[in-house]
C-alpha cells in the first residue's frame, strides 16, 4: 500500500481497502483487543479531521452526503488498524519508510520512461529534456500523481535515507541522485524548497556524522541546477528561479475567494456540497476564468477548512498539526519533525487534505508516529 502511495490512485485505493480488511480480520483472529477509547484518545489529531469531514459531508443534511465522505474514511480506519498493533507496526517502521522510498523510485522511473519514449517517438533533441512538455504535471501524468505530492514523498524518502544506517552506500547514493534529478523534473518550487530545508536541517543537526552525504547532496543539487539552467526553456527557468514569477503568484488572489466564503459563513462554513459551486461563482465574479473552468480548490488547506468547516475547522486543523509538530520536537524525533513541518509548509500552497494521496499520507505516517511514541512510553 505504501509502495503504491506515490503512484496510481486506483491501485493504491484497492490495496488500502485490502490492508484495512485483512488487518481487522487479523485482529479478530489473534483476539487483539482494540481498546477503542484508548486508540481514539491517542489518535485524536487524525480522527478529529475525520469528524470534520463528517460534519462537512452532511452539513444542512444534504442528500447523498456520504459520497463526499468516501475518501476520508482512512482518517478513522488507518489509526484504528495501526494503533491496535503498536508493537507490530513499530517493528515495521523501517520497512514502511523503505516502501515509500522504493515507491518514489518506481514512480519517478515510470515518469522518466515515458519521457524518454515521448522524446524518441517525437524525434526531439536532448535539449528538450527540461521543456514544458516534460515538466511538472506533464511529467507525472503517466503515473497518475501530482508534482507537489510526489515532491513531498520524495523529500521524505531522502531524509529517511540520510538517517538510515542499514542501506549500502552503493545503493543509497544512486537513489539520492536519481530522486534529486526527479525533483527538478517535477518543477515544483515547494519540492525544491523542502529539499533545501532538508540540507539545512542535516547541517544544523549533525554535520560531521552526515558530511559525506551532505557533500553528495550539494554536488547533486548544483549539477542538476546547472543542467536545468542549460537545457530548460526560458519559460521554465523564469518560472522556477525568477523573483517576479515567485512573487506574482495568482494563488494569493484566489485565496481571497475562499476567505470571502469563510467571512460569509464564519462558524461552520458551507460544507462539501456547496463550496465548489460557491467558489466557482466567485471565481467568475473576480474574472478568474481559468480557475472557474478548472474548478480549482483553495490551494491552501487552512483556507479550505475555513471555507468548508468555518472557524471550527480552521482551529482544529491548526491545533492538530501544531500538536504533532510540538510532540515530535519534544520527543526529538527528527524525521517526523521534518515530515510534519514539510506537511504544514506544503499545505500553504496546496490543499493536501482534499486529495486522497495527501489524506492517506497523513493518516499512515501520523498513525505510525503516534504508534512509535506510544511504544516508547511503555
Amino acid at each position: 500500500m505504501v509502495f503504491t502511495l506515490p503512484m496510481y490512485m486506483r491501485i493504491n485505493n484497492v490495496l488500502l481497502g485490502i490492508f484495512i480488511l485483512v488487518s481487522f480480520v487479523d485482529s479478530v483472529f489473534y483476539s487483539r483487543t482494540m481498546r477503542l477509547k484508548n486508540i481514539l484518545f491517542i489518535a485524536w489529531p487524525v480522527v478529529v479531521l475525520f469528524v470534520l469531514s463528517v460534519i462537512a459531508s452532511f452539513y444542512n443534511w444534504e442528500p447523498g452526503g456520504y459520497k463526499f465522505l468516501e475518501k476520508y474514511w482512512s482518517l478513522l480506519l488507518v489509526p484504528l488498524v495501526v494503533l491496535s498493533d503498536q508493537i507490530g507496526f513499530n517493528q515495521r517502521r523501517r520497512n514502511i519508510f523503505l516502501s515509500l522510498v522504493w515507491g518514489c523510485v518506481a514512480t519517478v522511473a515510470i515518469c522518466y520512461g515515458n519521457l524518454i519514449w515521448e522524446m524518441v517517438a517525437g524525434g526531439e533533441p536532448v535539449n528538450y529534456f527540461f521543456r514544458w512538455r516534460h515538466i511538472g504535471h506533464q511529467f507525472t501524468e503517466i503515473a497518475d500523481t501530482h508534482p507537489t505530492y510526489l515532491g513531498l514523498f520524495v523529500v521524505t524518502s531522502i531524509l529517511f535515507l540520510i538517517q538510515d544506517k542499514s542501506m549500502l552506500l552503493s545503493i543509497k547514493y544512486p537513489i539520492f541522485l536519481f530522486l534529486i534529478l526527479g525533483l527538478f523534473q517535477l518543477a515544483s518550487r515547494m519540492a525544491i524548497l523542502l529539499f533545501i530545508l532538508i540540507f539545512l536541517f542535516v547541517v544544523i543537526n549533525r554535520i560531521k556524522h552526515y558530511r559525506h552525504q551532505i557533500i553528495l547532496l550539494i554536488l547533486g543539487f548544483i549539477t542538476f541546477t546547472a543542467l536545468f539552467v542549460i537545457l530548460g526553456s526560458p519559460y521554465m527557468k523564469d518560472r522556477m528561479f525568477s523573483i517576479e514569477a515567485i512573487t506574482d503568484d495568482k494563488r494569493v488572489q484566489r485565496w481571497q475567494v475562499s476567505y470571502q466564503i469563510f467571512k460569509e459563513n464564519p462558524y461552520l462554513g458551507v460544507g462539501y456540497a456547496n463550496v465548489k459551486q460557491l467558489r466557482k461563482e466567485k471565481y467568475i465574479e473576480n474574472d478568474f476564468t481559468l480557475a472557474a473552468t478548472s474548478e480549482l480548490n483553495a490551494h491552501n488547506q487552512f483556507l479550505e477548512y475555513l471555507s468548508t468547516n468555518g472557524a471550527l475547522g480552521g482551529l482544529i486543523f491548526v491545533v492538530s498539526l501544531g500538536y504533532l509538530l510540538l510532540l515530535s520536537i519534544i520527543r526529538r524525533d527528527h524525521l517526523f519533525t521534518f515530515i510534519f513541518f514539510a506537511f504544514i509548509l506544503a499545505n500553504i500552497t496546496e490543499s493536501m487534505m482534499v486529495r486522497i494521496k495527501g489524506i492517506e499520507f497523513f493518516a499512515i505516517f501520523t498513525s505510525l508516529f503516534l504508534c512509535f511514541n506510544l511504544v516508547k512510553d511503555k
